[in-house]
């Protein structure tokens, strides 16, 4: 399951570059740094999102153990996996989706005032508590990882997708920030695009693991042909 997690930010960060690059570009810049210390400040400033993610994995998967004690795991994560073909199928991007609804809009408001006002004193702030914040800036990308999360239904399995859907960003995020380039708005655009795909395949799995509930956690392939799913 956790190789999904960091294939899923691995391919998904393309969109973090164009979403958050410009951003962690600022914090780099505010730090003004080069060298080495370039590279420990955004390894910091990566590390504090990924921290952010972690946080959003115990709230979510306190939110998948209440789903599996209600035995509705499977039901769950079919549903979730729909909902994400749906999207793909139809064009409709997350981000956009967000932006309907106030309180995410109010939420997302609140943590970037928050966010560029510790920016405009950035050098007295830790940067690990700005990648933090910036963990929780609403974006779709992280919502489907979140779908990921619950649909595992144990809290400790729901950290580990988020630490690895992190870790997963981690190369592009980090070589964006060192490379001191802002990224292109037609490149943004371009980034877009992925989202289709990463939300079907991320929804055909769900509905994958919800159908075929009793294979192992893991999905390995090996284990799998160890203990074959029975009919009877």
């Amino acid at each position: 399951m956790y190789w999904i997690a960091f294939t899923l930010g691995f391919f998904g960060s393309l969109h973090c570059i164009g979403m958050c690059g410009p951003l962690a570009l600022a914090v780099h810049s505010s730090k003004k740094s080069i060298g080495f210390p370039a590279f420990w400040s955004s390894l910091q400033y990566n590390i504090g999102r990924t921290i952010g993610y972690i946080s959003l994995g115990i709230l979510f998967g306190l939110l998948g153990s209440a789903v599996a004690l209600g035995g509705a795991q499977k039901m769950v994560s079919i549903f979730l996996g729909t909902v994400m073909i749906i999207f793909s199928l139809f064009a409709i991007n997350p981000d956009h989706l967000i932006s309907k609804f106030p309180a995410l809009n109010q939420f997302y408001q609140l943590i970037s005032q928050k966010l560029f006002g510790l920016l405009r004193k950035s050098e007295s702030v830790p940067i690990l508590y700005l990648g933090t914040m910036n963990g929780f800036l609403p974006c779709g990308l992280v919502y489907i990882a979140i779908a990921g999360a619950i649909s595992l239904s144990n809290i400790w399995g729901s950290v580990g997708f988020m630490l690895f859907f992190g870790l997963g960003t981690f190369p592009a995020m980090i070589g964006v920030t060192l490379g001191h380039q802002a990224v292109s708005q037609k490149l943004r655009v371009s980034l877009k695009k992925l989202y289709p795909i990463i939300t079907f395949v991320m929804g055909t799995y769900l509905i994958y693991r919800g159908a075929m509930s009793k294979l192992p956690l893991e999905l390995d392939f090996f284990e799998a042909l160890k203990n074959p799913v029975m009919c009877h």
